[in-house]
């Protein structure tokens, strides 16, 4: 299904190296991290990777204050009768490794003549290596990066021509742009997912969202990616941690850099 309204193309975009990006300095903005499914009334939360089972994945997905509100503003710009679906906001560092050895993995399978550091720097294409370190943190570590799709109202997705996570060129923002570009001629329904694309890709960065350019699913507002992108001399947020107790009500503790998740009942 396409719900393409004049989005226009995609652009090309500036595809900085790990190295540019984590050459951007961070200045903390104590922001706080919030549940994203109470606005369920706007856009729905599924936590794929608790769902998947991925090591110390969360049932909820949590992310900065700033990244709701933005999100809230990209679901008003969706045509009427769809909604976004978040993936994943924030993740651990356990369940970033999870997800980094997971792709590893699956790249010495497919390319089994290659060496350890190759394999490593293919994986981190997909799946940025796990890191909490205050000056180099994974994006999702910051509670600034999101990954997303979209559904219509009554629950049928988009297609979007390659699946959530999928380790492929396909799974490039503007691979179906770059194939045009080429002279190729797509078919019907690469046609349909290369416009769900762009609009996905529209209504998110006229909400203050950065794309990465190789998962057409990821954004980011607040991170050193952002920052890069749009030229802002530092980013907004650095690592952050979350303690999760159950019946929980939040208590932020700025100065550790962790938010506390402690019983809210007896």
């Amino acid at each position: 299904m396409s719900y393409h309204i004049d989005s226009p193309s995609i652009p090309q975009t500036v595809n900085p190296s790990w190295e540019a990006v984590y050459s951007i300095e961070i200045r903390e903005n104590n922001e706080k991290l919030v549940p994203l499914s109470l606005a369920e009334n706007h856009f729905l939360v599924r936590p794929a990777y608790f769902y998947a089972g991925i090591t110390k994945a969360l049932p909820e997905c949590y992310a900065r204050d700033e990244i709701r509100k933005k999100l809230l503003k990209a679901n008003g710009l969706l045509p009427k009768g769809l909604r976004l679906i978040i993936l994943d906001s924030w993740r651990s560092k356990e369940t970033q490794t999870a997800l980094f050895n997971e792709c590893v993995a699956a790249l010495i399978k497919v390319h089994p003549d290659k060496d350890e550091k190759t394999i490593n720097k293919m994986a981190s294409e997909f799946v940025a290596t796990p890191s909490l370190d205050p000056a180099h943190p994974s994006p999702h570590a910051t509670g600034g990066a999101v990954d997303l799709t979209i559904a219509t109202t009554e629950g049928e997705p988009l297609f979007f021509g390659a699946a959530f996570d999928y380790p492929g060129a396909v799974s490039n923002t503007r691979y179906f742009e770059e194939r045009l570009e080429r002279g190729d001629t797509l078919t019907d329904i690469e046609l349909v997912s290369m416009n769900n694309r762009r609009l996905l890709y529209d209504v998110m960065t006229r909400a203050g969202f950065v794309n990465y350019h190789g998962e057409w699913w990821h954004f980011e507002y607040g991170t050193q990616r952002w920052a890069y992108t749009k030229k802002e001399d530092h980013a907004l947020y650095g690592p952050k941690i979350i303690t999760l107790n159950s019946f929980a009500a939040f208590v932020p503790s700025f100065n550790a850099g962790i938010t506390t998740l402690v019983s809210a009942g007896g």
